[in-house]
C-alpha cells in the first residue's frame, strides 16, 4: 500500500516527533482542508479533495492497525477501526448526496483531542 509505506517513511524521517504528533498533524491538516471546504471557502474540486485526502488517511490508520510493529490495545484498535469504516461510509454518503461534513469534521476532532501534543514545557 503505497500511502501506508509515505507514512512510516514520514514516521521515520522525523525523528523530533512521535507517532501521535505526526498523527495530530496530520489530522489537522485535513480537518482544516474539510472546514474550508465545508464553510464554502472551497472550490469544488478541493472539497472533493478535501474528502478523498481525508478518507485515505484513515485507510493509512486501518492499515497501521494491522502493523505487527502496531502495540495498541485490541479494544483501541478496534474502537479506532470501527471509526475508519465509519469515516469511509460517510465519505461515500458526502461525495454521492453531498451530505454536510460535520461528523467527519467531528470524529477528526475527538481523535486530535487524544492525540493532542503535551506543550513543551511539560515534556521531559
Amino acid at each position: 500500500m503505497q500511502g501506508y509505506g509515505a507514512y512510516r517513511r514520514t514516521q521515520g524521517a522525523v525523528a523530533t516527533q512521535n507517532g501521535r504528533d505526526l498523527e495530530y498533524r496530520l489530522l489537522a491538516q485535513v480537518t482544516g482542508a474539510l472546514i474550508k471546504a465545508r464553510d464554502g471557502m472551497a472550490t469544488l474540486q478541493e472539497r472533493l479533495n478535501a474528502i478523498l485526502r481525508n478518507e485515505k488517511v484513515w485507510g493509512v490508520f486501518l492499515a497501521d492497525l494491522n502493523h505487527p510493529d502496531n502495540g495498541l490495545p485490541q479494544q483501541l484498535k478496534g474502537g479506532i477501526a470501527s471509526l475508519a469504516l465509519f469515516v469511509m461510509k460517510e465519505t461515500q454518503l458526502v461525495i454521492d448526496t453531498n451530505a454536510p461534513l460535520d461528523d467527519l469534521i467531528l470524529i477528526n476532532r475527538q481523535i486530535m483531542a487524544g492525540l493532542k501534543p503535551e506543550p513543551q514545557s511539560m515534556v521531559g
